[in-house]
C-alpha cells in the first residue's frame, strides 16, 4: 500500500538509459519518444508500450533461468496483458502461451501458437474450452477431481488422449496480499498435496488421458525467493513419490508470480528467483533420479509490467475547496483499476514540466466513485488544465481489466518500435452500444 512506501523514492525521477529521460525543455521521453507529443498526436488516456522493452524483459528472464538449467521454457501469462501485439511479440521471441480461459485459448490460436506450446490452466474450465484444448493438443493442467473426469469424458468422445498435468497445491504462504495468495490451505486452486497421489493414480487408470506434467502456482507479486524454494522442494519430493508409484513426469510447471520491479522498491534480481527454484529443482531431480524434465515458469507481470506508461490529461484542479489539493485526469479506475485499489502503486510525473518546482497534490480519476484516486500526496509541479501526466510501469493488469463504469470508451494503445503505431484503436461513443438493442 502507498502509505508503506518510501515517498522520497516514489517521487524521485531516475532516468533509465534508452527508455526514460528528459528533453532540454523539460519534457518526459519514453523509449526515444517525447511523451507530450505522443499525447497530442494520439490523445489521452493513452497506453504506450515499448516493443524493445518487452523483448528485453523476456530475454533477461529466460537467460537467468537457462543459465542454471538448459531445459527451461518461459510461458507468458496472458492474463497480465492480452493485447494482441504483446502476445505476438512474445510468441516471436519463443514464449509459450499460458492461458486461463476459452477466450485466452482463442487468442493463442489467433496469433498462431501451436497447441503443443499452449498451457491451459484455470479452476473452472468449461467443456467448450476443454474440447478446443484437446483438439489443439494443448497441455491441460487439471485443477480438480471433477475436471479430471470432464477431460477424460471429452477426450473419450473424440477417441483420443488428452495431454494433462495436475495442479498441486503445496501449501506455501508467500507474504503477499491475501487476495494474491493462491497456495494456502483454503485456496480455491488445485488439489492439495495430501491428495495428489490419489489424483495421479486416478488419471493413470484412465484410457483417454496422457499424464505429461505437474503444475503449481503460489501467488502474485511475490518479492522473495524463499517461498519458491519451499514450493519447489515440496513438488520435487512429491515427484519422487510419484516415481515410486510408476508415474514419471515430463513437465514441471512452477507457475509465475515474480514481482514487478517497481523503481521505488528494492526487488530481488531475476538471478535470485532463478536460484530459488532451480537449486532445489536440480538437487531433487538428481536425488530421485528424475532425469531432465522440462521446467516451465509462467511470469506475466515481471515481463510486461515495466514496458508501459499511461498518459493522462489534467482537467479540473482544486486548490481552494478543502484542505487537500486535487488534480482530476481523464482516466481512473475504469482504465487502471489496480492503482485505485491501492494494489499497485505507480510513479507519477508531469510530462511537460519535468524540471519545475513541485507541490503536494492528489491525482484522481473522473469517475463518480470516492475511491477513484490514482495517486495520493505526490510531489508534482503546479498543475493546470491541459498538463500531461504519466504513470510509469503500467503494463501489468491494466489493459486486462478495463471496465465501462460511467460509460467512458476504452483508451487507445500505442506500441513503440521504430515508430509509434496504434495497436488498439480508441473506442468511440457508439462502441458503448455494441451488442445492445432497445424497444
Amino acid at each position: 500500500m502507498e502509505e508503506d512506501i518510501d515517498t522520497a523514492r516514489l517521487n524521485q525521477f531516475v532516468p533509465e538509459e534508452g527508455y526514460l529521460d528528459t528533453t532540454e525543455n523539460g519534457h518526459l521521453v519514453f523509449d526515444g519518444h517525447d511523451c507530450v507529443q505522443l499525447a497530442h498526436r494520439f490523445g489521452t488516456p493513452l497506453y504506450v508500450m515499448s516493443g524493445r522493452k518487452i523483448r528485453e524483459n523476456y530475454c533477461a528472464l529466460s537467460t537467468a533461468f537457462t543459465a542454471l538449467y538448459k531445459n527451461v521454457k518461459v510461458a507468458y501469462a496472458y492474463k497480465a496483458n492480452p493485447v494482441l501485439a504483446v502476445l505476438k511479440i512474445l510468441h516471436q521471441e519463443g514464449a509459450l502461451a499460458e492461458v486461463i480461459s476459452t477466450g485466452e485459448l482463442f487468442l493463442a490460436d489467433v496469433i498462431g501458437v501451436k497447441g503443443s506450446n499452449i498451457i491451459f490452466n484455470g479452476c473452472n474450465k468449461d467443456r467448450k474450452g476443454i474440447r478446443q484444448a484437446i483438439n489443439m493438443g494443448a497441455l491441460i493442467n487439471v485443477d480438480s477431481f471433477q475436471e479430471l473426469k470432464m477431460v477424460e469424458e471429452e477426450a473419450a468422445k473424440k477417441n483420443t488422449k488428452a495431454r494433462i498435468g495436475i495442479r498441486i497445491n503445496p501449501v506455501v504462504k508467500t507474504g503477499t496480499l491475501n487476495v494474491w495468495e493462491t497456495a494456502l490451505e483454503e485456496s480455491k486452486f488445485g488439489i492439495t498435496l495430501s491428495r495428489g497421489l490419489e489424483a495421479y493414480k486416478k488419471a493413470q487408470k484412465m484410457d483417454n488421458v496422457e499424464i505429461v506434467g505437474i503444475h503449481t502456482h503460489i501467488g502474485s507479486q511475490v518479492g522473495d525467493g524463499k517461498p519458491y524454494t519451499t514450493a519447489t522442494e515440496r513438488i520435487m519430493d512429491f515427484l519422487g513419490e510419484l516415481k515410486k508409484n510408476g508415474i514419471e513426469i515430463q513437465v514441471v510447471d512452477m507457475g509465475g508470480g515474480i514481482a514487478v520491479p517497481f523503481r521505488y522498491r528494492d526487488t530481488p534480481s531475476l538471478d535470485v528467483f532463478a536460484r530459488a527454484i532451480l537449486e532445489p529443482f536440480n538437487q531433487k531431480r538428481e536425488e530421485y533420479d528424475l532425469g531432465e524434465p522440462t521446467l516451465v515458469i509462467e511470469p506475466g507481470g515481471r515481463i510486461i509490467g515495466t514496458t508501459t506508461i499511461l498518459l493522462l490529461t489534467v482537467g479540473t484542479v482544486k486548490r481552494e475547496e478543502n484542505t487537500k489539493k486535487w488534480a482530476m485526469v481523464d482516466g481512473g479506475a475504469n482504465i487502471n483499476l489496480r492503482a485505485t485499489q491501492g494494489w499497485y502503486v505507480y510513479q507519477c510525473f508531469c510530462c511537460n514540466k519535468m524540471t519545475e518546482e513541485r507541490e503536494t497534490i492528489n491525482v484522481a480519476g473522473p469517475l463518480c466513485y470516492a475511491g477513484d484516486v490514482l495517486a495520493h500526496n505526490r510531489q508534482l509541479p503546479h498543475l493546470e488544465e491541459g498538463d500531461v501526466l504519466a504513470l510509469l510501469d503500467c503494463g501489468a493488469y491494466t489493459m486486462a481489466v478495463f471496465n465501462r463504469y460511467n460509460s467512458y470508451p476504452f483508451p487507445a494503445v500505442v506500441l513503440l518500435n521504430d515508430k509509434a503505431t496504434v495497436v488498439r484503436k480508441r473506442e468511440t461513443f457508439t462502441d458503448l452500444l455494441r451488442g445492445e438493442r432497445f424497444f
